[in-house]
């Protein structure tokens, strides 16, 4: 009973550390944007584990609503998250009327490249790690400790099926086959989407979109991604290939919240190990 209050008080600590850190933002968080006035390529910056797609989509909306901007550049430094927020974002960038170029630096892997296959043309580091395509969905069984603490859970229910992953007791055979056709359906929308943007052979991709990661070398040699470079490099280019001319210029929105942005990806990370609702992710571990 001891062991069982320990670890109550230590969820309930993480409740509180969470709903102060999200106090503190909300508070912190207000209008930095400047609206620039002249001819300009947006950078888009998608960064860490996406479990939301509203800013990314807000930003992309008003890239598309606003003439002074010719284009953007999607930034993505992130090892993919949550399905739908992915799916969002990538829907979204795929209705922009105006070019979007991806600039992968270190991780664009899982959904951060399915968002990068949205985009018009992807860049990357010969030593950014990208792929790993496929889909993941994670539970926790704690039947042990609860055994151990005198914890027991009683369900009441309308279907066979409507506790399915509960942390108490161990999946049956039946739930897991029901869970793999689940995401075998998901990884096959990914694969799906890509083969919709991408000019890579089907072979290829069942080769290879198995959930192994690539290094941007092999990517670009796999047809993964069009070019080694940076994303001032996918500036320069967007610039030739769309003949916009030198005075539009490179603008990128600086956060004054880095720091509050970086406790809310830990605050993310906690989330996800947690979480035992039946999620899926298109995710790099």
């Amino acid at each position: 009973m001891k062991t069982f209050k320990k670890v109550m008080k230590f969820l309930l600590s993480l409740i509180v550390i969470v709903i102060f850190i999200y106090f503190v933002v909300y508070l912190f968080s207000g209008k930095n944007e400047i609206v620039l006035n002249k001819p300009h390529i947006k950078v888009i910056k998608l960064e860490g584990i996406i479990v939301d797609s509203e800013k990314i989509v807000r930003e992309l909306r008003k890239a598309e609503e606003n003439d002074f901007v010719k284009g953007v550049i999607i930034r993505i430094n992130s090892p993919g998250g949550a399905v739908a927020p992915s799916q969002e974002i990538y829907k979204a960038i795929r209705k922009v009327k105006k070019p979007v170029y991806a600039a992968i630096s270190t991780l664009g892997a899982s959904g951060g490249y399915y968002v990068a296959a949205a985009c018009d043309k992807i860049y990357v580091l010969g030593g950014s790690i990208t792929g790993s395509i496929g889909v993941i969905m994670r539970f926790s069984n704690f039947k042990e400790l609860y055994d151990k603490i005198g914890v027991k859970f009683e369900s009441i229910k309308s279907g066979k099926f409507k506790d399915i992953g509960s942390s108490s007791r161990e999946m049956s055979k039946e739930e897991r086959e029901l869970l793999q056709k689940a995401i075998d359906n998901v990884y096959k929308q990914f694969v799906n989407d890509i083969l919709k943007t991408r000019h890579i052979s089907k072979d290829i991709i069942k080769k290879y979109a198995d959930g192994r990661i690539l290094t941007g070398e092999q990517a670009l040699k796999l047809g993964f991604v069009d070019k080694i470079g940076t994303y001032y490099d996918a500036f320069e280019d967007m610039k030739k290939d769309f003949h916009l001319g030198e005075d539009v210029v490179l603008y990128e929105v600086k956060d004054k919240n880095s720091l509050l942005k970086e406790l809310l990806e830990g605050v993310s990370k906690v989330r996800l190990l947690f979480n035992n609702s039946a999620i899926f992710y298109y995710l790099y571990e």
